[in-house]
């Protein structure tokens, strides 16, 4: 028996009684330190989310995982981690992985970023378990796609919206708080897109009555346990307290986060645009008029395994250098960012024909030009520039190249009209909470 139990909540010693009686009388409640923590940072929220680099208009999506065959990262069928990356728009969400440490050293650190690098390179963040990053994430996060670890308690507790990935009921204590909550949480459904179900478990988890009550769950001493554990552990120890009073550390900056991408090119992403009529959200003076508006959405390729319907009417992207023939011979659209034009003097644009014979799937040349502008070159010979006169901070000429494939490929309209070389210009939407662009769009 040991000499003392320590719990965090009153619930917890009941279930005690019932399966240790005699363990009762050296069990005691403290409350729940890291809980305490969390609830003391969040007002610090916005500051957790520039550091993760969550700007405005962002949103992001925190997958915890503990450990064994049930969890999230456990459960092959789940196939939680890759839907993340490969379904939500690259451009307005982020995504982090918090592995419980049992995962980390039980595979080795080197193992786990080889099982998770094509999703490392497709923007997933993956803070190692010595860092309190977890909680920064946490506190950061817009929804939590979890398991039956113990971060799936402390989202309920913050009142992040929460989906289940992975969630084994037979290993959970029957009628804990666990087992309630497993049973009040949607649960993920594969074959049905990831950002409806998102959505939903936002929705439903906002207000609800009985979420709140079992949020309480976490501890019945809150914001105590820094006082009563300190207290509890220089008694133990037969030794004075310290004068001055315990306190509730806040959870610290995330430190310095590694590259979205860990190799110098421009990664594989797939893109749709949807148009529309202009909405009329110009400023008045001609200077914000547009005569459509286009909707981007792009997706890194890589976590892709099925022509899902976020894909139904997307191109392909790739950089002109890309080594992966799966990517680089599809690409409809090649990608040539500054600096990577023929080095000749005097400077001279690239050609078609320099790039038709190993890219047999290209029908449009991008090639950067200053202030992320774009000149593509198509196969018939004709240049179109792309430039933007309203640039916000995820405008690249990567994505003006793409606008001008669809435009050319896919809009009806002036670019088809032989007798039209007005510049054409484009309301660049690239998320609903994200700030518009505007792309005016000209033949040479």
């Amino acid at each position: 028996m040991p000499s003392l139990i320590v719990l965090s909540h009153e619930e917890q010693r009941e279930r005690l009684r019932l399966g240790c009686p005699e363990a009762v009388p050296v069990s005691v409640v403290a409350g729940d330190p890291c809980i305490d923590q969390l609830r003391a940072s969040m007002p610090f929220r916005e500051s957790y989310r520039q550091a993760l680099g969550v700007g405005p208009g962002r949103k992001l999506v925190v997958v915890s995982s503990t450990w064994g065959p049930g969890s999230v990262l456990g459960s092959a069928a789940a196939d939680v981690l890759r839907r993340v990356l490969a379904e939500l728009p690259a451009d307005e969400y982020r995504a982090v992985v918090a592995v419980h440490p049992n995962a980390w050293y039980g595979h080795g650190a080197w193992q786990l970023q080889s099982w998770l690098a094509p999703l490392l390179d497709s923007g997933l963040m993956l803070p190692v378990p010595a860092t309190q990053t977890w909680k920064a994430a946490l506190l950061a996060a817009d929804v939590l796609i979890s398991d039956h670890g113990s971060l799936t308690f402390y989202g309920a507790a913050l009142g992040v919206p929460c989906l289940l990935g992975s969630f084994p009921s037979d290993v959970v204590a029957a009628g804990s708080p666990m087992e309630r909550l497993g049973q009040l949480l949607p649960t993920l459904v594969p074959g049905r897109p990831l950002l409806s179900q998102l959505g939903e478990a936002t929705a439903g988890g906002a207000g609800n009555p009985e979420l709140e009550r079992l949020g309480q769950m976490v501890t019945s001493r809150p914001g105590r346990s820094a006082t009563l554990l300190r207290r509890l552990f220089y008694e133990f120890l037969r030794l004075p307290e310290p004068a001055a009073p315990a306190a509730t550390s806040l959870v610290p900056l995330p430190g310095p986060l590694p590259p979205a991408r860990r190799t110098p090119g421009l990664p594989p992403t797939f893109v749709s645009v949807a148009w529309a009529e202009a909405d009329g959200n110009g400023d008045g003076d001609g200077e914000g008029e547009s005569d459509a508006v286009a909707t981007v959405r792009r997706y890194p390729a890589a976590p892709q395994d099925r022509a899902g319907r976020h894909l139904a009417a997307a191109h392909l992207a790739a950089d002109a250098a890309e080594p992966d023939i799966r990517w680089s011979r599809a690409a409809d659209v090649l990608l040539l960012p500054l600096g990577r034009t023929p080095a000749s003097s005097p400077p001279r644009m690239p050609c078609w024909d320099e790039f038709s014979g190993r890219h047999p799937g290209c029908s449009l040349i991008a090639v950067a030009e200053p202030e992320d502008g774009c000149l593509a070159l198509l196969p018939d010979g004709r240049r179109i520039r792309a430039r933007w006169h309203e640039r916000p901070d995820w405008a690249s000429f990567a994505i003006a190249g793409s606008l001008i494939h669809d435009y050319v490929y896919a809009h009806a309209g002036a670019a088809k009209d032989e007798g039209s070389r007005a510049p054409f210009r484009v309301q660049v939407v690239a998320g609903q909470l994200l700030e518009r662009g505007l792309l005016v769009i000209g033949e040479l």
